[in-house]
């Protein structure tokens, strides 16, 4: 249990969960709208389902998916960086070494 309450306090994954709860959120609203609509015969009364439910669901996925993309590029981008530090730090450690042993010569 305390294995799950670790990754759950993860940063990435916790702002992954909320925006794909997000973006499901959606996914109902748009739902919701389709039920509205099929229930009611006369097009006037299914308009306000279209627009409230159906348009506000396809925003609502759309910003859930838009910020679920920019976390993943975000996130992508931060473990390039770190791997960059890490080979700038290598590269560092070597040159020293190098250095070193040029001077011992």
């Amino acid at each position: 249990m305390d294995e799950i309450w670790r990754v759950l306090r993860d940063p990435r994954v916790s702002t992954t969960l909320v925006v794909v709860v997000v973006a499901a959120a959606g996914f109902a609203l748009v739902g919701l709208a389709w039920r509205g609509v099929a229930a009611t015969l006369y097009v006037v009364l299914q308009l306000p389902w279209l627009v409230s439910g159906g348009f506000a669901g396809i925003a609502v996925l759309g910003l859930g998916l838009a910020a679920l993309i920019t976390h993943l590029d975000r996130t992508e981008a931060a473990a390039e960086r770190a791997a960059l530090a890490e080979l700038q730090r290598d590269v560092l450690r070597m040159l020293s070494v190098a250095t070193q042993q040029a001077a011992d010569r």
